[in-house]
């Protein structure tokens, strides 16, 4: 069970990273912000009670750590990239690649797995759930 909630919880990451990119020219040199919605930083708690934030970024990294209840003690936190597969409405497949993990003890383990989930926006993009055996309910850290 908890593999799978690990499963879980790097999958969301992984598709939050996803960066888009427009084609086509501008007619000023203005940046333009992005179009990624899942760009951000997420919380969640799981039915154990454990805190999960998840930091999706517009270079396509993710940064996503898991605390022992409401404290500030890190159990795991996980490292890689993401990218957003297809879009349909609100709703985002992402695939997600883990590089690294590093555990309570600090010891950082190379993991090298790649996840495919789905990821579901709502509430003007101020929730995000994560589909798999059983969701996982993010909202946006204002």
């Amino acid at each position: 069970m908890r593999i799978i909630r690990l499963f879980r919880v790097a999958l969301f990451t992984v598709l939050l990273s996803v960066s888009f990119s427009a084609c086509g020219g501008s007619d000023n040199d203005e940046p333009q912000p992005s179009s990624n919605p899942l760009i951000g930083t997420w919380e969640s708690i799981d039915p154990d009670g454990d805190n999960y934030i998840l930091e999706l970024k517009a270079d396509g990294s993710y940064y996503q750590a898991e605390f022992e209840g409401k404290t500030e003690n890190i159990k795991s936190s996980y490292k890689g990239t993401y990218r957003i597969l297809s879009v349909n409405g609100n709703t985002y497949e992402v695939s997600i690649f883990t590089k690294e993990r590093q555990k309570r003890n600090g010891e950082i383990v190379t993991v090298n797995e790649t996840q495919t989930g789905f990821l579901t926006l709502s509430d003007n993009n101020n929730t995000m759930v994560a589909a798999g055996s059983s969701e996982m309910v993010w909202k946006r850290k204002k």
